[in-house]
């Protein structure tokens, strides 16, 4: 975040004055007061943070159907057909 980085839309080099945090798995809250904290320093704390629950609200909220991958397995059939009963 200390370093500059090349705005096309400006032509010049800047200082990110914005970002977004992006996890797959949770953002703790010491992670997300460190981070505020560093941007926070120099004046520039515009900053977004989404982790997996985050995600998984958008396709709730789009009804959207969820990857395979995210959803549970699904447990064994008890009486699936090659197995004898439990009596």
């Amino acid at each position: 975040m200390a370093h500059e980085i090349f705005d096309p839309e400006t032509n010049r080099r800047v200082l990110v004055d914005h970002a977004f945090i992006v996890a797959g798995g949770e953002i703790t809250k010491a992670a997300r007061n460190w981070l505020g904290n560093a941007l926070d320093a120099n004046k520039r704390s515009q900053i977004m943070f989404m982790d997996r629950d985050d995600i998984l609200n958008l396709y709730v909220v789009a009804n959207l159907p969820l990857p395979e991958e995210a959803l549970p397995p699904t447990p064994p059939n008890p009486w699936s057909t090659h197995d004898e009963a439990p009596f």
